[in-house]
Order: structure tokens, then sequence, then C-alpha cells
């Protein structure tokens, strides 16, 4: 699907150009929520070790957490730009902005020290990342197809 411009030369058509901009928007956005999914699970490792007993792994785990948060910031981007540029599906943005929200109340709940619901709230994320990185295949496929938009 290509156009001739004036000079000769071959001009992609809007609706391929729709598509490409899709499938890379949905292709980053998936390769940061692969990575926030493996961040999440470096989390709860350095938890395990901090409850173990190694202190240390306590500086590691804010490390990790501030890390998470820019990746999740990250992948707003491209999530906005599937939705809003390349008219792809709402759920990728809705699903990197509702993590990034539970990451965040997850982090106050951490400085406070509150483990009843930091402990809890941390297991709710890492699911909610690994729920969204077994379905970030689907995030460059246009608005219009499949049951959820």
């Amino acid at each position: 699907m290509s156009a001739e411009a004036a000079d000769g030369k071959t001009v992609p058509s809007a609706p391929a150009t729709g598509a490409r901009r899709r499938r890379l928007y949905g292709r980053v956005y998936a390769v940061l929520m692969y990575t926030v999914a493996a961040a999440c699970f470096g989390q709860a490792v350095l938890a395990g070790q901090f409850m173990s007993g190694s202190y240390d792994a306590l500086r590691w785990h804010q490390y990790g957490a501030t890390f998470t948060d820019v990746l999740l910031v990250c992948a707003l981007v491209p999530a906005a730009l599937l939705r809003w540029r390349g008219k792809g599906r709402m759920w990728p943005f809705l699903s990197a902005l509702g993590l990034f929200g539970a990451a965040q109340v997850l982090n106050s709940a951490g400085a406070a020290r509150l483990l009843s619901l930091h402990i809890p709230l941390g297991v709710a994320v890492i699911a909610g990342a690994f729920v969204v990185a077994l379905r970030v295949g689907r995030a460059g496929e246009p608005a219009g197809t499949g049951a959820s938009s």
C-alpha cells in the first residue's frame, strides 16, 4: 500500500505508516514492561535478602524502587504515543499509569516502614507487572480489534 509522489518516488500510505508507528510504539512499550517485570522480581529478591539479615540489600531495594519508577514513567511515553498518535489501544497507557500509581503508594509505605501494607502491595505490583508483561505482545494492535480497547 503505497502511493506514487509527483517526483516518481514511492510514499507509504497513511494506514501503512500508522501500522508501522503502532508496531514501533508497541515494541518500545514491550521492552520497557518486560524490564519492569524483571525489576519487580529483583525487588522481591532484594527484600528477601534484607529480611534474611543482609542489611545492605535495603539500599539496593531503594535504588531498585527508583529504577522501577523511572522505567514506568518511560513506559508512559510510548503507551501515550501508541494510544493517541498511533490510534492504538488504551490498556497499555492505563496499565503503566496504574502500576506507577501503585508503585508510589508502595514506595511511601516502604519509606514509612508500614510492612503490613508494603509487602502485600508489593506482591500485587509484581503480579500486575507480570500480567502486563504476558499481554504486552498485543499492545501494538489497533484500537478496534479484540475484546478490550
